[in-house]
């Protein structure tokens, strides 16, 4: 059941990256990224009531956990957008989704244990998620090129580190209060946090288009649920099988482009999206 909810959970997220993304090249990343939140805040807020999940919140500790981890996971959002802004896709992608890695090495660390063969599959899996999403070098000058490589890579690996790290304090504050509640707390400190931030950096947030909202609420809809999918997979499976099935949300991404976008991967992905899928079939064994 842990394996289930970490592929739901790609599917979600990989369909509501490839939706963000064209939502963000017309109204701008930071936008899409409020109202998306904003969008989760309410859907959530409504599942709240329905569920009776208000009474999971039974101590301030638990709702504190909550919040600290949902917001390392907007943080490292935040810089993986910023990356993508000033360096090359084809070097912010990679290095950022090697999240699912650091969330991995954590687990390892504080004492879970799987098979060989699950470990196996779980390297098998982060290799081929990373080779997936590399693209070939972007076009301009030499220095410039060099200049955004380097500018991108740093952001990159702040939110690799930032992400792994969030997507492994989460099963703490899933296993208390429920998967449910804790990405509650997160967009509600996120609807908060994001115009602050805007205002701060003298920035107002564009006002989206009467056909942009639908986009937005599925964006909206597919985000939240994919990470409270992650929790409710976190009761049911060790961090590192969960966040290894949650990986694939890159290649789901790809995949969209190839459908919808008409876009041609390079045989290396296609390479990178065997040996995911590879990966994924040697845990679901182990």
């Amino acid at each position: 059941m842990g394996l289930f909810w970490g592929l739901l959970s790609s599917l979600c997220f990989g369909t509501a990256d490839f939706m963000a993304a064209r939502s963000s090249k017309r109204i701008g990343a930071h936008p899409t990224l409020f109202y998306m939140q904003a969008v989760g805040f309410v859907l959530l807020t409504v599942v709240m009531f329905v569920l009776d999940e208000w009474r999971s919140i039974d101590t301030w500790s638990h709702a504190a956990a909550a919040g600290l981890w949902m917001l390392v996971d907007l943080a490292g959002i935040l810089l993986l957008y910023q990356g993508l802004k000033v360096g090359h896709a084809s070097v912010v992608a990679p290095i950022a989704s090697s999240f699912s890695a650091v969330t991995a090495a954590l687990a390892f660390a504080f004492g879970e244990h799987v098979s060989p063969l699950a470990l196996s599959g779980i390297v098998l899996t982060i290799v081929g998620v990373i080779g997936a999403t590399v693209t070939g070098p972007g076009s301009g000058g030499a220095r410039s090129s060099r200049m955004k490589v380097a500018q991108g890579a740093v952001w990159a690996i702040g939110a690799a580190l930032l992400l792994g790290t969030a997507f492994f304090g989460l099963r703490y504050p899933a296993q208390a209060i429920g998967g449910v509640a804790t990405v509650w707390i997160g967009r509600c400190q996120a609807v908060v946090l994001l115009p602050l931030l805007s205002l701060l950096a003298g920035r107002r947030l564009a006002q989206p288009g009467k056909n942009d909202w639908a986009g937005l609420a599925a964006v909206g809809a597919l985000d939240a649920l994919a990470i409270v999918c992650y929790n409710f997979g976190l009761l049911h499976a060790q961090t590192s099988i969960v966040i290894t099935a949650t990986s694939l949300f890159a290649v789901v991404t790809l995949l969209w482009g190839v459908l919808l976008a008409k876009e041609r991967p390079s045989r290396h992905q296609w390479a990178g999206i065997l040996l995911t899928f590879a990966g994924i079939a040697i845990v679901s064994c182990g």
